[in-house]
């Protein structure tokens, strides 16, 4: 937890409640990096926890989270604006490239995805 204002390292948590739909993000940001998990807890879906490392870039964080999904590893790119007390989530074009799902198309990139709303960590 972060101990004093000038204390460059302390968790963040946001989450996103949507009818049946949960998705939590709880990280450590130490400087300009981020290291933590993000899960996406889907109404009749395949649940998914993975690890996440990244780094903000100003008001954005850009990440690698690496899932488990029915007993493979599967990593992707994902990208959140983070505006106010809100993470967006941002949306493009995606491709697997070697066993990665990375962004394909970043000038057509949006932040209407998830929102991801700052909560207290526990």
């Amino acid at each position: 937890m972060k101990t004093s204002d000038k204390d460059s390292t302390f968790n963040i948590c946001y989450s996103s409640i949507v009818k049946k739909d949960t998705v939590l993000l709880n990280a450590l940001m130490f400087g300009d990096s981020v290291k933590g998990s993000l899960g996406y807890k889907l109404y009749e879906k395949d649940h998914t926890n993975g690890s996440l490392l990244g780094k903000m870039y100003g008001d954005t964080l850009k990440a690698i989270c690496t899932f488990m999904v029915k007993g493979s590893e599967s990593t992707q790119e994902v990208i959140f604006l983070r505006k106010d007390s809100l993470f967006l989530e941002g949306i493009t074009t995606r491709k697997n490239q070697n066993g990665k799902i990375i962004f394909t198309d970043l000038e057509k990139l949006h932040f209407d995805g998830l929102v991801l709303k700052h909560v207290p960590c526990k």
